[in-house]
């Protein structure tokens, strides 16, 4: 015995009423509509040339709706996705503001604004517009700890020193910066994060002339030549001399 589908349960086609009817014609289909005409006239009384232009005018005009519209709802996709990307971006250049950065050349600064420039986000650091590409790391007071940096200090001055640790008042934290004298003694203060303009790594000292002071108080001015780590602790080699990286006092970074 064979198997009889009822059909019953199956899915019910649904049809569009936009795309039914009239609504369904094209342009190709009014032309070989008014060619059919053409061709079924009656000799005797032929089509009017009158009705016929005006026909062709309906066609042609039924053609530039159709593609205005299609034109329209392209310019409307386009738009939106603009907008998404261009708010998209805005966001993440927003997201910096107010906060501490460091750029792929060293740089430190603490981000002022942010906007959007031929499709490309940018941000405002230490009064330069910078592409947010160019932005490597945002600074935690925490990342500090360790590292050799360049900081205004009180008088207006940028010292080179090394951040020892974190300490915070009223809700605010402050860094513990300590400097050395070309005398050997070392001295500590507290700044703040956003006083830091640049952070130094062996490979930005490497081959550039530095001072440093050893941990008994030699002072050593020359190439740094070469760069090693002892344990935990960065070291470079001026003249022929190991001396830890938290011990340069200046740097020619040009």
């Amino acid at each position: 015995m064979s198997a009889i589908s009822s059909g019953i349960g199956a899915a019910t086609p649904t049809v569009d009423p936009s795309n039914t009817g009239f609504n369904s014609l094209t342009a190709d289909d009014f032309l070989t509509l008014l060619i059919a005409q053409l061709q079924n006239q009656d000799p005797t009384e032929p089509v009017d040339n009158a009705e016929i232009l005006n026909q062709l005018a309906t066609m042609q005009g039924l053609t530039s709706n159709i593609e205005l519209s299609d034109t329209l709802k392209q310019v409307a996709t386009s738009l939106e996705n603009s907008e998404t990307d261009f708010g998209q971006k805005l966001s993440v250049g927003a997201s910096y503001i107010g906060q501490s950065v460091t750029l792929d050349d060293s740089t430190v600064g603490v981000v002022d604004r942010a906007f959007i420039a031929g499709g490309e986000t940018f941000v405002g650091i230490n009064g330069a517009d910078i592409p947010i590409s160019r932005v490597v790391a945002v600074n935690s007071s925490q990342s500090y700890v360790g590292e050799l940096v360049a900081a205004k200090i009180g008088n207006g001055e940028t010292e080179l020193g090394t951040v020892r640790g974190v300490v915070n008042h009223d809700g605010k934290d402050f860094l513990v910066f300590e400097t050395i004298a070309d005398s050997g003694e070392v001295k500590t203060s507290e700044i703040d994060a956003n006083s830091i303009s640049n952070v130094l790594s062996l490979q930005d000292v490497e081959g550039k002339q530095v001072k440093a002071v050893t941990d008994n108080g030699q002072v050593l001015s020359g190439t740094a030549i070469a760069a090693a780590t002892n344990g935990t602790r960065p070291n470079i080699l001026v003249q022929g001399i190991s001396v830890g990286l938290d011990r340069v006092v200046g740097v020619d970074l040009n």
